[in-house]
Parts: structure tokens; sequence; C-alpha cells
């Protein structure tokens, strides 16, 4: 139990000053639909209790890790982690915030925050100009990947990840700048939160990612945060709503609409009966006036994979 810390008070908001950041790029996918920004993770804090989840200015830290999934490549945006300060007004102790992503290894993240570079996305010792602080009730930190990033989005595959955050704060991760990540109740995942204490500073041996309720000895399935972004699907997964076909009927001609880093490579048209029919096509047109009335089916293989659709000749 010597990790758990129930919140008790709300507090004020206070701005903050200084620090260095260090970032770690990450590149767009190329050749790739995106969706309108939506929340892709959305986990109500909504346990009384939190973790502590902090770094000292010594370089010592307890660490914490949420699980989550990514069904589709996604370009992460807003990250919020809710949680509370062991004194008030936590601000006066912050002297920097970090946020790290994990990929999954086993049944843990494959990295912890003491091991620069490990981690798929990290940033670290982040200027306080950098994120936001909010006060008003907790004590909960903002931060916008893209801006963090020098303007740039970062992309992730889809797949399995952890994600870890902290302040450094002024003293040790333990004292008066202790800041405690608030749980989840409500929300389920296929892995445990984790916490790590590289140190052993509390003495309960967590040297490696252990699962909290087995510290703890109380449910708790997540860690309270939340995550924006843009849902990002390759062309060729989305390829029907992107190819445009028209007139449909048509009496005489097909355009054929696609995206500019898509091209044509062959067009195939076949009756009810599934017999190839004689069309011809030229500069995105299909020509089907030699066609007599009915349904066809129209083939058209791209660069980014084939799609089949139904015409009505008129």
């Amino acid at each position: 139990m010597i990790y758990l810390f129930r919140f008790v008070k709300s507090f004020n908001n206070l701005k903050l000053n200084i620090m260095k950041k260090i970032t770690l790029l990450a590149a767009l996918l190329v050749g790739a639909v995106s969706f309108s920004q939506t929340t892709i993770v959305d986990r109500i804090a909504d346990h009384p209790s939190g973790l502590i989840s902090t770094q000292g200015d010594d370089g010592t830290g307890v660490y914490c890790a949420d699980y989550f999934v990514l069904a589709n490549d996604t370009a992460i945006e807003d990250f919020t982690a809710y949680g509370f300060p062991s004194n008030a007004p936590l601000g006066i102790w912050v002297e920097g915030f970090n946020v790290a992503i994990y990929a999954h290894s086993g049944t843990k993240p494959a990295g912890n925050p003491e091991v620069s570079g490990s981690a798929v996305v990290e940033f670290f010792e982040i200027d306080p100009a950098d994120f936001t602080l909010d006060e008003s009730t907790q004590a909960h930190f903002t931060v916008n990947f893209t801006a963090l990033n020098g303007g740039t989005p970062i992309t992730l595959p889809a797949g399995e990840y952890w994600i870890a955050a902290f302040p450094n704060v002024i003293g040790g991760p333990a004292a008066s700048g202790r800041w405690n990540w608030l749980g989840s109740l409500s929300s389920s995942t296929a892995q445990l939160p984790k916490l790590i204490d590289p140190a052993d500073l509390f003495g309960a041996g967590a040297t490696d990612w252990t699962d909290i309720e087995n510290l703890t000895g109380d449910p708790f399935p997540a860690f309270g945060w939340t995550l924006t972004g843009t849902e990002t699907i390759g062309i060729g997964d989305n390829l029907a709503e992107m190819v445009s076909i028209y007139p449909n009927p048509t009496t005489d001609v097909l355009n054929l609409q696609v995206p500019s880093s898509v091209e044509i490579t062959a067009v195939a048209m076949y009756d009810v009966l599934g017999k190839r029919v004689n069309v011809s096509y030229a500069n995105n047109v299909v020509d089907t006036a030699n066609l007599s009335t009915g349904v066809y089916m129209l083939q058209v293989e791209t660069t980014a994979g084939a799609i089949t659709q139904k015409i009505v000749k008129q």
C-alpha cells in the first residue's frame, strides 16, 4: 500500500517558467488518408486514489505506465494525465514534465523512463512553456505532441502501446513535489497498469515493471487520461471511398476520379454472366457507347488495390 495515495483536496492554478526539452522525431506515414481528429483514449479519473509518478532532481524516480491499443495508424495530438499533488500548489515544485510511449513487450512496456531512447516516442524535461498544469481542481498535465515535435505530426502505427507520464520536481520524487496519477475504476484493458521503482526507493522490490494491484492489494484497472488524434487508414484499405465513378447510370462514358497519389493500371467490364465485354479506356474515361442497355460490373485496378462497382447502362 506504500505507493497508493488518496486525493482529499482541491487546488488553484499556477503559471510556470523555464526548462529544457528533448524531442524524438517521428515521421508521418506517407500515402494515407486521414480522418477528423477525435478522442482516441478516454479513461475517466474516477478512482479515489492515485499512484506516485514523479522524478526528483537527483534523477531518481518512481514511474507508472498504462496500456492502450490503436486500431488504426494514428497521428497523436493532445494528451492529458489526470492527477493530484501530495502538497499544494504543485507548481512551485515542478521544473518540467515528461511523457513517453513504449512498445508492448509480453506483458509490459519495452523500456522505462530511466533508459533514454527505449521509447517509441519520448519527450523528457519539457519546458513549462510547452505544457499546461491545471491546478484549478487537482493537478492535470496536458501536452500537444505535434507542438512538442516542432509542428511535425507524430503518427503511431496500429498496435499495442504503453504510456508513461511524470513531472520533474525539486527534491526527491516522494517529497513535497510528489505527483500522483489518478486511477480509473470504470476502465478496463487487456493489461493491468504497471509501476517501476528502478532505485527501489520504497523497498518493495519493484525494480522492473510490476502490476500495481500486486503492490496496493486493491483494484486498480487503469489510469485516468485522454488522448486525441487523427486516425489514418491506408488508401488501399479505403479505396472504394476514394475513387469516384460517374455518372452512374450512364448513357455513353464513365469518368474515373482517383487521388493524385493513385495510378489506374487496368480497367475491365463484365456482364451479369461474368463474360468480359469490349470497352475502351483512356485518360480516366471508360467509353460504354457500344454496350447494350443493362447491368455490368466494372473492375478498376490501381497501385493502391482493386475495386469492383456495379454499373447501369441506359
